[in-house]
C-alpha cells in the first residue's frame, strides 16, 4: 500500500489552506491588496477598503483610487515606495494618503514583488492606519519645538535685560559708595550715611543676582565658553577664603581648609572656579548657625579625579528637597533660609559651571545634620 496521499486528500488539504488564507485575508485589521503590472489594484481585503473609506473591496477596486495619481498626498512617496519594492526592499514606509471622503491619513506601507505564471510582476502589499500615532508624534515634536523656542526666548530676554540693568546699577553703587565714604566731606546727618550704606549694600546684592541670572542664561543658551588656564588650586582657594572670611567671622562660623602640599594644578577657568568655590563656601557659611564649622578639602581619588569637598555643620536639606535646590530658581523654605535673599541660582549655577569643566557635583544632606557638596573634575584636566 502506497504512503503517498491520494488526489482527494491533496484536494482537501488545498481547500483547507485556501479557507485559512481566506479567513486571514478577510478578517485581519491590516489592509492587504495586490497591484497588477498596469498599476491597477487587482484585489483588496475589507480592511483595505475600510482604511480608505469604502464600504466593500469591490467598491474600492471599482473606484480605482490610485489611477489618477491622487491617492498619495505626495506622489514622490508612492514612487519611492514602489522603487523600494522593485529593489527587493521589505521595510515599511510611512506616507500620507487621501481617503474616499477627502480626509488625509497616515499609513504604513510594505510590499514585495511576485511573478505570476504569465511572467508579469505583481505587487503584494499591506498597509495599516498609523494616523493617531503620527499625530501624537507630530504634537510632541511641535510641543518640544515650542518649549525650545520659549527657553531660547527666555534666555535671550534675561541676558538682554541683565545688560540693560547693570549699567544704571553700577552708577548707583558707585555714587552710593562715594556718599557712604563721605569722600567730598561730611553729609551732616548720620542717617544719610546709613541710607547710603543701605543703598550700596542693596545695589551690590542686586548686581550679584543679575550676574547670576546672566551667567545662567548664557549657559542655558549654550553661549558660555570656558577660558582655560593652569590653576593653582591652593591659591584659588585662599583668594576665595579671603572673600568669605569676614562673613564667617561675623556669623561666628569656623573655616577649615585642608589642601595637601604640592597639590597638582587643574586646567580650568579661574573666574569660573572662583565663582564655584565662592558660591559653595558662601552658602555653607550662610546656612550654618553660630558655633558651627565649614570645611573645604581637596584630594586625588583612586580613579585619578580631583575631588573637592565642602562640608558644613549647618541646617541641612531634606533629601526630597535636594532636587529643588539644584533647579534654577528653586528655593527651599526654612526658618534660616527666609532670612537670606537670593534667586535660587547659586547651586544650579555652580553645578552648571562644574559640568562645563566636564565634572560632576554631588550633594548629600540631611535636615539638622549639615551638607556635603563634592566636586569631581576629570583626570584629563589635572596637570601633574
Amino acid at each position: 500500500m502506497s504512503d503517498q496521499p491520494s488526489y482527494d486528500q491533496l484536494a482537501a488539504a488545498l481547500q483547507a489552506c485556501e479557507r485559512k488564507y481566506s479567513a486571514i485575508f478577510e478578517n485581519t485589521d491590516i489592509g492587504i491588496f495586490r497591484i497588477a503590472a498596469n498599476d491597477v489594484w487587482a484585489s483588496a481585503n475589507p480592511a483595505a477598503a475600510a482604511i480608505l473609506g469604502y464600504e466593500t473591496p469591490d467598491a474600492l477596486l471599482a473606484a480605482r483610487p490610485d489611477a489618477q495619481g491622487q491617492l498619495f498626498v505626495d506622489q514622490t512617496q508612492r514612487d519611492a515606495w514602489i522603487a523600494d519594492i522593485r529593489a527587493g526592499g521589505r521595510h515599511a514606509r510611512e506616507a500620507e494618503i487621501r481617503t474616499r471622503d477627502g480626509r488625509v491619513i497616515w499609513v504604513s506601507l510594505s510590499g514585495h514583488i511576485t511573478q505570476e505564471q504569465d511572467g508579469n510582476d505583481v505587487f503584494d502589499c499591506a498597509m495599516y492606519d498609523i494616523t493617531e500615532r503620527k499625530r501624537a508624534e507630530l504634537a510632541t515634536a511641535r510641543a518640544k519645538e515650542q518649549a525650545d523656542f520659549a527657553n531660547r526666548s527666555k534666555s535671550e530676554f534675561l541676558a538682554n535685560m541683565s545688560h540693560e540693568l547693570r549699567t544704571p546699577l553700577n552708577a548707583i553703587i558707585g555714587f552710593s559708595e562715594i556718599m557712604k565714604g563721605e569722600m567730598f566731606g561730611p553729609m551732616g546727618q548720620p542717617q544719610y550715611t546709613e541710607y547710603a550704606k543701605d543703598i550700596y549694600d542693596s545695589g551690590q546684592l542686586l548686581l550679584s543676582l543679575i550676574n547670576d541670572i546672566l551667567d545662567m542664561s548664557k549657559i542655558e543658551a549654550g553661549k558660555r565658553q570656558l577660558h582655560d588656564t593652569t590653576l593653582n588650586i591652593d591659591a584659588v582657594v585662599q583668594s576665595v577664603v579671603r572673600l568669605v572670611a569676614a562673613r564667617a567671622k561675623e556669623g561666628k562660623v569656623r573655616l577649615n581648609i585642608h589642601i595637601p602640599r604640592d597639590f597638582p594644578a587643574l586646567r580650568g577657568e579661574e573666574k569660573a572656579m572662583k565663582q564655584i568655590l565662592t558660591n559653595l563656601l558662601t552658602n555653607a557659611v550662610k546656612f550654618t548657625p553660630e558655633g558651627g564649622s565649614v570645611t573645604l578639602s581637596a584630594m586625588i581619588d583612586d580613579a585619578g579625579h580631583m575631588k573637592i569637598s565642602v562640608i558644613d555643620s549647618g541646617i541641612g536639606i531634606a533629601p526630597d528637597d535636594i532636587a529643588v535646590a539644584l533647579t534654577p530658581f528653586g528655593q527651599i523654605e526654612s526658618a534660616l533660609s527666609r532670612k537670606h535673599q537670593g534667586t535660587g541660582l547659586g547651586l544650579p549655577l555652580t553645578k552648571a559651571l562644574v559640568e562645563l569643566h566636564g565634572g560632576t557635583l554631588d550633594l548629600v544632606s540631611e535636615l539638622g545634620n549639615g551638607t556635603t557638596v563634592t566636586l569631581l573634575f576629570p583626570a584629563e584636566r589635572i596637570k601633574k
